[in-house]
């Protein structure tokens, strides 16, 4: 075993922040060896207080070798400054700022001292009731509200809800049980109807989705809707995925738009080229089945030529038929008719 003075002579240069733990750890101790225990690593000792971490450990050893070795733990004119040491982890590898490890015991015992002192004074209340019962006095309003918030404190309830347990702080505390009471009430009154308002909405959800796309579940589960998303750019596939995330899925109508895509983009489509040509090959094969009309009396099978006038017209008639025609003709007529039929 040396002195700290040899185990300052050791040392060449700046400490190390192994280095700077050991002296906190000389500090306390008065002595310790000419070479760092553990290749430089201060030992370390298991936690004996239940609930007591490595970070309140640690700075608990710190603050104490920091308080005792802080004056004596330097070379020349130089000491070490906290803010820049380090204490070594429980698991020998890493190293844990002073200051942090010191915030951290600041915090724990701030808080502790709280509950302290609000069991203190919960304690006190206690004894001044039972007081005040034993002489057979009525409760004061302390008093009832001090029952109402042990027994809830014995029912479960956080203790910090009533503060330091001033009248103010349980008067707080006790409006807070209250209103977290209520809602518990009315969200448990409200749930049957919830529940009913969410089943419908996933009944008008699907039923919008089958109603445009009665396939629906076949598409969603073929390889061939998987291969068309995942050919979709990033962003687009991405986008398209979340819709069917259970968790956070889309619309409705925003998973129609995509099956609507998909088979625009997989199901055949006919051209409109060739239904165009399809259509001017039947109008032509109408109009040429049109039969077009007769020029002469040779061009209608077993017809005749009109006459050009009332007596051509009357060549082709019947012996009743032409006396009918010439009755009203005047002679001069009726010879020119006879002459041109002899």
């Amino acid at each position: 075993m040396t002195t700290q003075q040899d185990f300052y002579d050791n040392i060449d240069g700046a400490l190390t922040p192994e280095q700077a733990a050991q002296a906190y750890a000389l500090a306390a101790t008065g002595d310790t060896s000419a070479e760092l225990e553990n290749s430089g690593v201060p030992a370390t000792t298991t936690a004996t207080e239940e609930g007591k971490g490595d970070d309140g450990e640690a700075a608990e050893q710190a603050k104490g070798e920091a308080s005792k070795g802080g004056a004596e733990a330097g070379t020349g004119e130089e000491g070490i400054d906290p803010s820049k040491a380090v204490v070594l982890a429980r698991d020998g590898k890493h190293t844990i700022p002073y200051e942090r490890l010191e915030k951290a015991r600041q915090g724990e015992q701030h808080w502790r001292a709280q509950a302290e002192a609000a069991q203190q004074q919960l304690s006190e209340l206690q004894a001044q009731a039972q007081a005040r019962a034993d002489a057979g006095q009525a409760p004061t309003t302390t008093d009832n509200m001090v029952a109402k918030a042990e027994a809830a404190i014995e029912a479960g309830v956080d203790a910090s809800l009533f503060g330091d347990f001033s009248e103010e702080a349980l008067a707080a505390g006790i409006q807070k049980l209250v209103e977290q009471q209520v809602q518990a009430r009315v969200n448990q009154a409200l749930a049957p109807l919830a529940q009913k308002q969410q089943q419908e909405a996933a009944t008008d959800h699907y039923s919008a989705i089958y109603g445009k796309h009665p396939d629906a579940d076949s598409i969603a589960q073929s390889s061939e809707f998987e291969a068309w998303v995942n050919s979709q750019p990033s962003v687009v596939r991405n986008a398209y995925l979340g819709l069917f995330d259970p968790q956070t899925g889309g619309t409705a109508e925003q998973i129609i738009e995509v099956f609507d895509a998909f088979k625009a983009a997989t199901t055949p489509q006919k051209s409109e080229t060739s239904a165009a040509n399809n259509k001017g090959a039947a109008s032509a094969a109408v109009a040429n089945a049109k039969a077009e009309p007769p020029s002469s009396l040779s061009s209608i099978p077993g017809g005749r030529a009109a006459g050009s006038n009332a007596l051509d017209a009357t060549s082709d008639m019947t012996g009743l038929e032409m006396m009918a025609a010439t009755q009203h003709m005047t002679p001069q007529q009726l010879e020119a008719w006879l002459n041109r039929t002899v």
